[in-house]
Order: structure tokens, then sequence, then C-alpha cells
């Protein structure tokens, strides 16, 4: 995945509600969904599924947008990659390729090989990160190198992405300028409820399932709202299954070369 503005937040208002003003109010029966009871929604749905090794292949099946110019007709491509994204694999020419490689796809849909690059906290430390989402947060921003107060919740915001592990969603309820989107659209076309945080160096959205709360996928954004704007990008996950191993795919999708 590659590493990952400002909009008027009063032309939003009515859609959205800044996560940080979190005191009762007298209209809360009515009030929109806000991000910090998003966060904890997803983290329940996380935290409801099946515990996963190290070395589990998952397979998942994308839809990408990798520049704005082909935003109308997304590439779509399947990959398979270990649960702590070691080793992945893909079809090219009908061959299965497999190795410590990631496998983007360009506008075009070639397929290109590269080395994995890990993020700045690696699997086997998830389980020692801050409990507390705020303090969490805290250190997220700062790694792998500490930088100015003004980009930490961007850059926390790019390795929730990354990351997205069950307990990761309660720290995105903190992260200032998120708010819950329920009228996300991601690159797929499909509708979905996002977490979307604005300026910081561009807006980006984390969407999930409206209706399981499971990561759905992400979109940089640039400085609006359009995944056809300069600078967008974005990727949307059609379908995901745990699997025995590289090459295999869940019951029901097709070989390779096959419709």
């Amino acid at each position: 995945m590659r590493t990952f503005g400002d909009i008027d937040l009063a032309e939003e208002s009515n859609r959205h509600r800044d996560m940080t003003k979190n005191s009762p109010s007298s209209n809360s029966e009515t009030a929109g969904l806000t991000a910090k009871v998003l966060a904890g929604r997803a983290a329940a749905a996380a935290l409801s599924g099946p515990a996963v090794s190290p070395g589990q292949w998952v397979y998942r099946n994308y839809a990408v947008v990798a520049t704005p110019d082909n935003a109308a007709s997304p590439v779509t491509a399947e990959r398979w990659a270990t649960a702590d994204n070691a080793t992945a694999a893909v079809y090219i020419g009908g061959q299965l390729e497999v190795g410590p490689w990631t496998w983007p796809v360009s506008p075009a849909g070639r397929t290109i090989k590269s080395p994995i690059a890990q993020p700045a906290i690696s699997y086997n430390c998830l389980t020692s990160l801050p409990t507390k989402p705020r303090a969490l947060v805290i250190l997220l921003g700062k790694t792998p190198v500490t930088r100015a107060r003004a980009w930490r919740a961007g850059h926390a915001f790019e390795l929730i992405a990354e990351l997205f592990q069950s307990y990761v969603f309660h720290a995105l309820g903190t992260i200032r300028r998120v708010m819950a989107d329920e009228h996300a659209v991601d690159v797929a076309g499909r509708h979905g409820t996002g977490f979307l945080l604005t300026g910081t160096g561009g807006n980006q959205e984390i969407i999930v399932d409206p209706r399981t709360c499971h990561f759905a996928g992400y979109q940089f954004l640039g400085s609006g709202r359009d995944i056809h704007a300069a600078g967008a990008w974005g990727m949307a996950i059609l379908g995901q299954a745990l699997v025995p191993g590289p090459g295999v795919r869940p019951s029901g999708k097709p070989e390779p070369g096959k419709p």
C-alpha cells in the first residue's frame, strides 16, 4: 500500500459532527453519528472476529484508483498476504509468485513487484502499544520520528490506516478534526460510513462497511472531497477471507484466466 488541504467545515456541519465535541446536549438524541461512536462499533466488530496467527494467509480482492485518471474505472486486483504482512503472493501470467514482495498495480492494471515495506510499528509490537486511545494517538503521531505538532494528527491517521487492528479503532475517535461521515463513497462507488480527517496535508478517509463496521477502504482526497481531483487516490476491499495458503481462493471464486 502506498504511503499516505482543507475544506470548509461549515458546509459539512449538517452531515458531520466533530468528534472532539462529546459533551451531552439537549438534542443529543437526534445528533448525527460521531467518530467516537463509530470507532467503538468498529472496534467491537474487529474484536468479534476469529483469532489470526501471524502466518495466516489472507485473500483480498481490491478496487484501486492509483491516479485520478482512472477514478471512473478502478483497476481490480487480487492479492494474498500473511497476517503479519511478511510474505505476499499474486498470479502473474498464470503463475503464482510468492515472496517478501508487495504487488501494487499501475493505472493501466500492470502488476509491479517491489519489496514489502513494513509499517513503522511491526506486527510483533502491536500488543505493546498503549491501551489508552489518547496515549496511542500521541505515540503514533511521533512514530518513527518526532514531527511538528500540526502534522501529528494526520500522521497518526495514516498509521492507523496501515495497522488497523482491533483496538486502534478506538484511537480514531481521539484524533482532533476526525469526523464521522455517514455519506462516504469508496472508490468502487459503494456507500459506507467513514472516518474523515481534514487538513494536516490533505483530506483522507478510512471507510467501514455500514452494516458490519469492518474495514472497507482508504482514500486520499487532496484538498477537497473528490476522488477524481488532482492528487487523489484510494483503494477499496471488494472481498476478503482467510485461506489455507497463497493462491487459494475462497469458495466460489474463479481460477486464473477464467470468468
